[in-house]
């Protein structure tokens, strides 16, 4: 397809000329600087704890786990606590009111402008290349994950993931990674190249002009939709690249780490309450005080008195103290009331609902280990074709 058309200063007079390669890379890098200017561009990537933003797509999540308790720590469960971080890419269709650069048309033999099929194949294909070279002096506008700024032109830190592990002090590792943006290449363009022509219609009759810088920049908007529409300069986070298509790591992979768990013997001691019926049995000693009612049967009663008594001496009745001995001969039948205290020496039973006590021992459970283990690994992967 035909390139936009510049104007040609090497003839007298001058003339029109399709632009050559070497001139289109100034046009595709300053529409770069655009793409790369603005956070919210469809095509751009970002990262949030929360929920993402509207526009935008979820291209992958990083998930951080550890453990609640550190090495040494007994018994344990499967219980982690955990973070998920979500990367997103504007997928909106932009509005495409932009400037269109004139070229010539073979089958009308004439000047025209140039459809976005014209631009696809050209400037915007040119400017994606360039987003997705891996080389130093290229790349504007591209993402890569990993801990520190790479090399080559000016990167921008877009945020940050975190994978933690849980130390034996209650204190927690950090490792982290980072989410960057290239805001300027290393290397440099003729800016005095020639600009693309276009129609202005400020005029009358309309006349041809060249393009503004501002003008050529507004073909942001085609290259934006392009990267939605062909997927090149699209980004996924998962551990291995896409099936379709022809995928690049964009930085390094990172882990999610954290502590292992084995079972193991430990001493230490347990209190608790056991709730289960229980029966005890044993030998019991102690004193009884209590109210003892019954019946008392018994056979006869022999025995002697001494107390006040009437004797007659002469005629005359004396008080004087004496004797009386004798037999009751019959049985006695009656009730006893009274207190007994006494010693109990004997077996007995206990029976009761629950138990409350402590125990030390030797225990084998779950207990988290000094070592630790990747969980999940995620990469940042750019599509190039």
């Amino acid at each position: 397809m035909s390139r936009p058309l510049v104007i040609n200063g090497a003839t007298t007079p001058k003339s029109l000329i399709e632009i050559a390669d070497n001139k289109i890379f100034t046009h595709a890098w300053r529409i770069l600087d655009e793409f790369q200017s603005s956070d919210t561009n469809t095509g751009s990537v970002g990262l949030t704890g929360g929920t993402i933003p509207s526009g935008t797509t979820a291209i992958g999540t990083f998930v951080d786990t550890r453990r609640q308790s550190g090495p040494g720590a007994h018994p344990v469960g499967t219980e982690t606590y955990s973070t998920t971080s979500t990367f997103f890419q504007y997928n909106g269709t932009e509005t495409e009111d932009y400037v269109r650069p004139l070229k010539w048309d073979s089958t009308l033999n004439g000047i025209r402008e140039s459809s976005n099929s014209d631009l696809d194949s050209h400037l915007i294909a040119q400017a994606l290349s360039f987003l997705t070279s891996t080389a130093d002096n290229y790349g504007l506008g591209q993402y890569r994950l990993q801990p520190s700024s790479p090399t080559g032109g000016t990167w921008e830190n877009m945020g940050s993931i975190t994978d933690r592990i849980t130390n034996s002090n209650g204190t927690v590792t950090e490792n982290i990674t980072k989410l960057w943006k290239k805001t300027s290449q290393s290397g440099t363009f003729n800016t005095s190249v020639r600009r693309p022509l276009k129609i202005d219609t400020s005029t009358t009759p309309d006349s041809i002009k060249e393009m503004t810088d501002d003008e050529i920049k507004g073909l942001v908007k085609r290259f934006s939709n392009r990267i939605i529409e062909s997927g090149i300069g699209t980004y996924v986070v998962q551990e291995d690249a896409p099936a379709s298509g022809t995928w690049i790591r964009s930085g390094d992979a990172f882990h999610d780490d954290r502590r292992t768990v084995a079972d193991a013997t430990y001493t230490g001691s347990y209190t608790g309450y056991y709730a289960g019926s229980r029966t005890y049995s044993g030998t019991y000693t102690g004193n009884y005080s209590g109210t003892y009612t019954g019946n008392y049967t018994g056979t006869a009663y022999a025995g002697s008195y001494l107390g006040p008594g009437t004797a007659f001496y002469g005629g005359f009745a004396r008080a004087v103290n004496m004797y009386y001995v004798g037999y009751y001969a019959a049985v006695y039948t009656g009730n006893y009331t009274g207190t007994y205290t006494g010693n109990y020496d004997g077996s007995r039973t206990y029976s009761n609902s629950g138990y409350a006590g402590a125990y030390s021992g030797d225990y084998t459970g779950a207990t988290v280990q000094t070592g630790t283990e990747s969980i999940s690994n995620v990469s940042l992967w750019m599509r190039t074709s």
